[in-house]
């Protein structure tokens, strides 16, 4: 192990990839884990009271939502559209706006909200399905063999 790390911490090249690899799969599977956990949260119909994108940061746009919601009897109130977190230019602010058709909408201003049930006061109008689970898995496992294919 002590070689590996000299050979890393020297700049070798093989060295280099393989701690690449290595984090790329690391935060792969943390993402394969996340995606299947929020894809088996339950949902109900909530309100939704503001949807917009914020352009308040300089140069830097973000999705803006605002919701209430009820489990159990209790309201909640939420501001998250979805676990992947977006910042973008002002050339990409069209993904924010695909992000928004994500949202599954019913009649009038009800959406639905998807919500932990361990905290319930947090949540999200946008969960990984198995698409998107696909779309990681393909990534991690892509980047991974992309790596190593170059030692």
């Amino acid at each position: 192990m002590s070689t590996f790390l000299d050979d890393l911490l020297s700049g070798d090249r093989d060295a280099i990839i393989l701690a690449a690899a290595g984090y790329f799969a690391l935060m792969g599977m943390i993402s394969l884990v996340v995606c299947f956990r929020l894809s088996r949260w339950p949902s109900v119909v909530g309100v939704l009271h503001e949807e917009g994108i914020d352009g308040s940061l300089e140069r830097s746009y973000t999705a803006l939502v605002r919701y209430s919601y009820s489990v159990d009897g209790v309201t909640y109130e939420g501001n998250r559209l979805s676990a992947w977190y977006m910042m973008v230019t002002h050339n990409l602010r069209a993904l924010l706006k695909l992000q928004f058709r994500l949202i599954e909408r019913h009649e009038g201003a009800n959406v639905t909200v998807f919500y932990n049930p361990r905290k319930p006061q947090k949540s999200y109008l946008d969960v990984p399905g198995w698409r998107s689970v696909v779309v990681v898995g393909g990534l991690f496992f892509g980047s991974v063999a992309l790596l190593l294919s170059a030692l």
